[in-house]
């Protein structure tokens, strides 16, 4: 195999069991067997678990946010595609029969000293954020006073991590609904 299959197959088999199963109920014998690759191969491309834990979290970040890009593709109203996000979220833990969110589980997973994956965690928050703000930029509010862009922004995005996490106990698409309803209400 080519070095660069080598380092993705890696890192599929690694995300789908550190997603599945946990990052920290993950052994690296696992991954070495699931891959179906030698020790070295998987050392040569990841030096560390840990090393692989950042790569799985940036990975999953790109894709989360290409997937997020492909599903509001055909929407053109900047509102609607606020509202459609609630949408992706449903849809992708429909997916993943309820999973949750691959950044809030390892955010809860891995140790409290280990500063670098929370500035990770914390990076694709902050840029779903920015997603968001880009979006409210082209929406008129439709009592602009009521509540400011800041706090608007704010509120879909608690919304929606909450709402994430009530699905995710819940096994339920419902608080997602529920969520989605609170933000047209919202967005007027």
């Amino acid at each position: 195999m080519k070095e660069s299959v080598i380092r993705t197959r890696i890192l599929e088999v690694a995300s789908r069991l550190f997603y599945e199963q946990g990052y920290n109920s993950t052994g690296i014998n696992q991954i070495i067997q699931e891959a179906e690759i030698a020790r070295g191969s998987l050392y040569n491309h990841f030096p560390s678990k840990r090393d692989l834990l950042t790569a799985y979290i940036q990975n999953s970040e790109n894709l989360w946010f290409m997937g997020l890009d492909e599903f509001l593709k055909p929407i053109e109203d900047p509102k609607q595609k606020l509202l459609a996000m609630f949408d992706y979220r449903i849809d992708r833990q429909l997916r993943s029969k309820f999973g949750g969110c691959h950044f809030n589980k390892i955010g809860a997973e891995v140790s409290g000293d280990d500063l670098d994956a929370f500035v990770l965690v914390q990076h694709q928050k902050d840029r779903l954020k920015t997603y968001i703000m880009a979006l409210l930029g082209l929406v008129t509010p439709v009592q602009p006073a009521a509540i400011g862009k800041e706090m608007l922004l704010d509120t879909l995005f608690l919304l929606m991590e909450g709402a994430t996490v009530a699905a995710s106990a819940y096994k339920d698409s419902q608080p997602l609904k529920d969520a989605r309803k609170i933000a047209e209400i919202l967005l007027g």
